[in-house]
């Protein structure tokens, strides 16, 4: 099934950040999915996003949903830009190591945004802006 705009999940436990990202996603022409509870596999499996943005710091580490989306063959295949409210390089390899296709620190603003519908247009192979 083609869809008309790209789709982004946008997991974080904080409800005010989510409702934020989601209402500047469908601005610059995404359809958000929110998840607030760590869902993010099983949302990932029924709506196929272009792209996750995952955060980092929720009830479960972010981390091990990093590793349990690309664990999983439904969902092994998207991209998944982690955010993080740290700047860690460590953390940022290791996270790349695991199959995230991007990190990007927090706080993060509208320009983020638009930078994200334009790697998902492009199938994401633009040059990343992070280190």
């Amino acid at each position: 099934m083609k869809r008309s705009r790209p789709v982004v999940l946008i997991s974080d436990d904080e409800p005010t950040l989510v409702s934020a990202l989601a209402r500047e996603a469908r601005r610059v022409g995404m359809d958000p999915v929110c998840d607030t509870t760590s869902d993010v596999v099983s949302l990932a499996r029924q709506h196929q996003p272009d792209v996750i943005l995952l955060y980092m710091l929720q009830r479960i580490d972010g981390r091990d949903l990093l590793q349990d989306l690309k664990r999983d063959p439904e969902t092994c295949g998207l991209k998944v830009i982690v955010l993080s409210g740290v700047e860690d390089q460590f953390t940022r390899r290791v996270c790349l190591e695991l199959g995230a296709d991007d990190y990007e620190v927090k706080p993060i603003g509208p320009v983020f945004l638009h930078r994200v519908a334009r790697l998902v247009a492009s199938g994401f192979t633009e040059p990343s802006t992070t280190a």
